[in-house]
């Protein structure tokens, strides 16, 4: 076992708060801290202080053993976060495996670096991730239902509006009609796109101030539109951002993102796990790289019902995945963790004992990794933490 010190990313959209109270640091910090990485990621490995070390390193050292049979590429498949957002990050799709196989390949073929700013992927995994809500969290996630869309659209009555809609009432089904209005929307000549913002920003202002006729669940798409224009003004997301499912999650509620999924995280603070990949398909809400065609290929246009899930009687939420499983632990629990995997302190007071007896105590924002090679470990505590292992363990 040995304790683990994140990596922290501060990217502009984190929050000044939320991590620094979460670890017990002054606040607000002095610049968005976004992100605290645990994993062996190239791009941000946690250190291992008391190995004066990270974990890609020990893990390059003896994969066998760190690793065991979970992971016979000597790869640890999954990364952990803390992540807090004060802004909305990017409109984002992530790819199935065989799709970033083959955009990885072809694009290395070009001879494109892979830190290149116009790069699509950056290696050859794909990204299913699960995000588990530590604060009240808003986000956006997959296509809602198009008899409601329709609802919501004919609620905001913008004339301007009608030609495009007409594209979700045609004969080729939902999925198609989506991905119509999507491609349209997205690649809108600048002024064209926002002379139709406006009008709909407009419209949703007007919608978030009637004092009856609007149905309550229009009132969470019409606000974050609004939000989003003040955030990134001229913006295809806002428009594209009334398509999606509007989602509030409570403290313990979760999103599973799968491949395809259209999604942008909003503002909160949660955990997430995923697959070690950072492959990102960008379509909006952002200043970054934005590749239409290639996101068309990635995006999932199939209507989403309702995408926010519960842990099951043991704390764990479902992920049908093999790269990662998590499991969340409260109230003086003790539970038996099989290595590899990586218990994080999300409240404090947790230890982790191992088959000597030896205990890392740890401190809120702190992790301890266990590598496959270590038996009995066992966590407990009465604060609050989560276990990530390898899928199917």
């Amino acid at each position: 076992m040995a304790l683990m010190e994140g990596r922290l990313r501060p990217y502009p959209w984190g929050s000044r708060t939320a991590l620094a109270e979460l670890t017990g640091r002054p606040s607000p910090s002095p610049r968005p801290e976004a992100e605290l990485w645990f994993g062996a990621h190239p791009e941000g490995p946690s250190t291992l202080p008391a190995d004066s070390t990270d974990l890609l390193e020990r893990i390059s050292v003896d994969p066998r053993g760190e690793l065991g049979d979970a992971a016979p590429e000597g790869r640890l498949p999954f990364l952990l976060k803390l992540l807090a957002a004060d802004q909305a990050l990017s409109l984002q799709a992530h790819p199935t495996k065989a799709q970033a196989e083959e955009g990885y390949a072809r694009e290395n073929a070009a001879g494109l670096p892979t830190g290149s700013p116009v790069r699509n992927y950056r290696d050859d995994n794909h990204k299913p991730e699960l995000l588990v809500a530590l604060t009240r969290f808003e986000a956006l996630a997959g296509f809602r239902p198009v008899e409601k869309t329709r609802e919501l659209l004919d609620a905001l009555g913008v004339p301007e509006l009608d030609r495009y809609t007409e594209l979700l009432k045609g004969a080729a089904g939902d999925s198609e009609g989506l991905r119509a209005l999507v491609t349209t929307w997205i690649s809108l000549p600048a002024h064209s796109r926002v002379e139709l913002i406006d009008a709909v920003v407009a419209a949703c202002t007007g919608l978030l101030q009637r004092d009856a006729g609007t149905e309550d669940w229009m009132a969470g798409p019409a606000g974050a539109a609004v939000d989003l224009a003040g955030q990134y003004p001229g913006d295809a997301g806002v428009l594209v951002s009334l398509l999606l499912n509007h989602v509030v999650l409570e403290p313990g509620e979760a999103l599973f993102l799968s491949a395809g999924n259209l999604h942008a995280y909003l503002r909160g603070t949660g955990v997430e796990v995923m697959a070690n990949s950072d492959n990102v398909l960008r379509g909006g809400l952002t200043t970054k790289h934005v590749d239409v065609p290639e996101l068309m290929k990635v995006v999932d246009f199939t209507p989403t019902p309702d995408p926010v899930q519960l842990a099951d009687g043991d704390g764990v939420f479902s992920a049908p995945v093999p790269e990662f499983r998590l499991r969340s632990v409260d109230d003086g629990r003790t539970v038996e963790v099989e290595g590899p995997a990586i218990v994080l302190d999300v409240r404090g007071g947790v230890e982790v004992t191992g088959p000597d007896q030896t205990d890392l105590r740890l401190a809120p924002g702190q992790a301890a990794w266990v590598p496959a090679s270590a038996s009995g470990v066992c966590a407990r505590g009465d604060g609050h933490f989560f276990v990530a292992t390898v899928g199917g363990r």
